[in-house]
């Protein structure tokens, strides 16, 4: 029994013995991997670099604890320039919007209160102080279906003859547009521009007392941008409804109704001119910064006179608008000639305008026009020249802004002059 007790302690001993470098060689295993820290073959890599003539010393905390790799550079990208900045409600909204794949909504506006006060050199010697409120906007936008089909609408609280202003679908397809409803033709760099964006308190004197603006139409607007430098656009509307020097379009274009003028009621939503009317826009732009324009527009209205002969309006001009989001230039040279059906009897307009803005901090912009309008060729004392300076103060980024904006108006005749301050508080949301 003794025996046999003592053969079985022999055999766990022999076990024993025989597992015994097994879990050493596994300790040692797992101490290597314990004591692994990162620095393995440190010192041969250093040796070897320490031995290089004219190496530079290695900073080991530099080395093993590198500095944070370098921020990545933001590219700035500048303000849409030509009929790329051309919306009509362009800026951002600050309500929330719904966004679904069928369908989107966002309501957006504007609020515009000015101040303004002119003083006349004339033999009344008179002055005009008071308060005015601009627009009242108020704005629906989104697309339905799919994102390619958008719908806008645009109405004035503070429109008292009729509040809808702006209604249209557009549709984008692989670079072709196509926009239907009532809207302001891409006519002009001014003439369609977000209301919020005009870089002045009021629009350049020709598209307003000059009447070369066209305001509002009927119609349809084909636009095609074959790359990102070359876009066209071509539009028919219902037009001009009088020769604009007689009737000016801002009168009764402006609005969606029947609107009395001059001892004349004029209606604007129904096809009452001659023939239709139709724009032409070509945009070049050899850089993102740049766009090189040109504006034609070929008006039908209803004769003004008494003449059977049938009245044609042409007008247009090259124009062109630099800006890299810090210094920002328009100018614009358009003519207008209005024929009467006789060639020896028409009427040339000319006009020039050119504005310079300089961001002197991003909430400070200083601005300077200079407008030259002759309305008739053939008529003496009757050019106007205006010059503008103002500084303009964004208080809140896009949204809230006050423009404060100093003119003289010197026009040929003497006694005429008009100077002028205006104050614009604008909120766009």
């Amino acid at each position: 029994m003794t025996r046999k007790v003592l053969s079985m302690w022999c055999l766990v001993l022999s076990a024993a013995l025989a597992f015994c470098p097994l879990a050493a060689s596994a300790q040692d295993k797992d101490k290597k991997q314990e004591e692994k820290t990162g620095f393995e073959g440190w010192e041969e890599e250093s040796k070897d670099e320490g031995q290089k003539p004219g190496a530079a010393p290695v900073n080991r905390d530099q080395r093993f604890h590198p500095a944070p790799a370098p921020a990545p550079v933001v590219k700035i990208v500048p303000p849409p320039v030509g009929p790329a900045a051309e919306e009509p409600v362009s800026h951002k909204g600050l309500l929330p919007s719904v966004d679904h794949k069928y369908g989107s909504l966002a309501l957006m506006g504007l609020f515009q209160t000015l101040f303004e006060s002119y003083m006349f050199n004339d033999d009344a010697d008179n002055e005009t102080v008071g308060f005015r409120f601009q627009r009242a906007r108020i704005v629906l936008k989104g697309h339905l279906l799919s994102r390619n089909l958008e719908y806008f609408f645009q109405g004035d609280a503070g429109n008292m003859a009729s509040f809808a202003l702006d209604m249209f679908l557009r549709y984008k397809y692989h670079g072709f547009s196509l926009r239907v409803g009532r809207f302001l033709p891409d006519f002009t760099y001014m003439m369609p521009r977000d209301r919020a964006h005009l870089d002045a308190v009021n629009f350049p004197v020709f598209l307003t007392d000059g009447a070369f603006g066209v305001w509002r139409q009927i119609g349809f607007e084909i636009g095609y941008q074959a790359n990102e430098q070359f876009t066209v656009k071509l539009g028919v509307f219902n037009g001009l409804m009088y020769e604009p020097t007689a009737v000016n379009p801002q009168l009764i274009n402006m609005q969606m109704g029947s609107i009395e003028t001059g001892g004349a009621v004029y209606t604007n939503y129904t096809d009452n001119n001659k023939a239709k009317d139709i724009m032409l826009r070509a945009a070049f732009k050899p850089m993102d910064t740049l766009s090189l324009d040109l504006n034609f527009w070929l008006g039908m209205p209803n004769n003004a006179g008494v003449d059977s002969d049938n009245d044609i309006v042409i007008m247009g001009g090259p124009g062109a608008e630099y800006n890299d989001g810090r210094l920002h230039l328009i100018s614009e040279f358009m003519f207008r000639v209005i024929s009467y059906g006789d060639p020896s009897d028409s009427k040339s307009s000319l006009a020039l305008w050119a504005h310079i803005g300089y961001k002197l901090q991003d909430w400070l912009e200083c601005v300077f026009r200079v407008e030259w309008l002759e309305p008739d060729m053939d008529t003496d004392d009757d050019m106007r020249l205006r010059f503008t300076a103002g500084g303009h103060f964004a208080v809140e980024q896009d949204h809230f802004a006050i423009l404060a904006d100093l003119f003289a108006d010197i026009p040929a005749q003497s006694g005429n002059e008009a100077f002028g301050i205006l104050v614009q508080a604008s909120l766009a949301w």
